[in-house]
């Protein structure tokens, strides 16, 4: 990951002294060789297949500050800030974070675009507010039209189900890793345990044909989980990181800010995890009436939210979280730009971390990929055209 941050004359803090993930190592510095490529990319590189690739051979370029400019010399992005720069080939990068205002010439935009990067601008909260990309992403028609189809039938239903059943399961995981470290409320977490399990064996039974009644009685179900979790969570932390309930636009407190921010990090991979499966995130099955929003991706990400959560709790318990990495605006509490060099990073390679799943070992991207894989064919081999 690359943090581009503006200099003064006094200080070479961002183009001359970078932050950098590759491959899940943190260094302080990108050397000349690391950071500039002269060398004309080949036409629409590939970017690192999580699912064949146990360390990712690019990574994601963060532009963090007022006033950078993103143009095109040579066939490389020329990233520039008064008199200093830098020059980076598109196959060193899998996508552009923008999370300060920036200006984009049409140029570096086309690049971009021919080398499958995503462009996303986040708000403040960490949500992509708008997202660059090729129209030409891989899909076909056939698998988007079953997608349809698929979204009204049981078998949508089934799998949307089994996504809840799954974060269920990791969500009590991490009561128990939080347990087994808060010993004085062994008993508390116990209980919340019992009562989600007990509700978790419930679930099959909720398995129709997706239509209003059903998408609301599913939702009910899932907000008296949330409710249990996020009520038991928030009383069990370290006392300064303790919460009442979830807050999202604005967070109130510390962990919401940072779990907000994060998730809105987890949103776009599985959106990107989504278009590489050939699949449209907009046709949800639960979400299916949010407008223009990408509706399968809140259906997907249900499973992996609580791995999130398990990376925010750890920072915590391990004192990792500064408060300086926080600032009040307009009666909300959001990140700080130390708060964002802090989370941006730690989410990014928390993803890249090897974990076993469903008998499978590896990457949680990959997992994230794998499953959008395996939901295109099976939608692909499951659903049939009406006749």
């Amino acid at each position: 990951m690359i943090f581009l941050n503006k200099i003064t004359n006094h200080q070479l803090e961002a183009l001359a002294d970078l932050a950098v993930t590759v491959g899940g190592r943190l260094t302080s510095r990108v050397s000349d060789s690391e950071s500039q490529d002269t060398n004309p990319p080949t036409t629409n590189p590939p970017t690192t297949n999580p699912l064949t690739t146990n360390q990712p051979t690019t990574m994601q370029l963060v532009l963090n500050t007022h006033g950078l400019v993103i143009k095109v010399k040579d066939r490389v992005f020329h990233i520039s800030a008064g008199d200093e720069y830098r020059r980076l080939s598109p196959e060193q990068i899998d996508s552009i974070a923008v999370t300060a205002p920036c200006l984009f010439s049409s140029a570096a935009i086309i690049l971009a675009a021919d080398a499958g990067i995503p462009v996303y601008f986040f708000d403040r909260t960490g949500d992509a507010r708008s997202c660059l990309r090729s129209p030409y992403f891989e899909s076909l028609a056939t698998l988007r039209r079953k997608q349809v189809y698929f979204s009204d039938s049981l078998a949508g239903a089934i799998w949307v189900i089994a996504q809840f059943q799954e974060k269920t399961a990791h969500q009590l995981q991490l009561l128990t890793y939080l347990k087994n470290r808060k010993v004085q409320y062994a008993d508390r977490i116990n209980n919340v345990i019992t009562d989600m399990q007990a509700a978790l064996d419930q679930l099959e039974r909720r398995a129709e044909v997706p239509n209003k009644s059903w998408s609301a009685s599913l939702m009910g179900w899932e907000g008296s989980q949330a409710k249990r979790y996020w009520q038991c969570l928030g009383q069990c932390l370290p006392e300064q990181w303790q919460f009442k309930k979830r807050s999202r636009r604005p967070a109130i407190d510390p962990f919401n800010a940072l779990i907000n921010y994060a998730y809105g990090m987890l949103y776009n991979k599985v959106e990107q995890a989504l278009f590489a499966a050939g699949l449209d995130p907009h046709l949800g099955i639960l979400h299916v009436d949010q407008y223009d929003r990408p509706t399968l991706a809140y259906d997907l990400i249900e499973a992996f939210r609580p791995w999130i959560d398990r990376l925010i709790v750890e920072k915590i318990l391990t004192a990792k979280v500064d408060d300086d990495f926080f600032e009040p605006i307009d009666g909300g509490l959001f990140l700080s730009n130390n708060g964002k060099r802090f989370l941006i990073p730690s989410v990014n390679e928390w993803l890249q971390i090897r974990v076993r799943w469903q008998n499978r070992q590896q990457s949680r991207e990959g997992h994230i990929f794998r499953a959008a894989a395996e939901l295109a064919k099976h939608i692909n081999e499951s659903v049939k055209r009406p006749q």
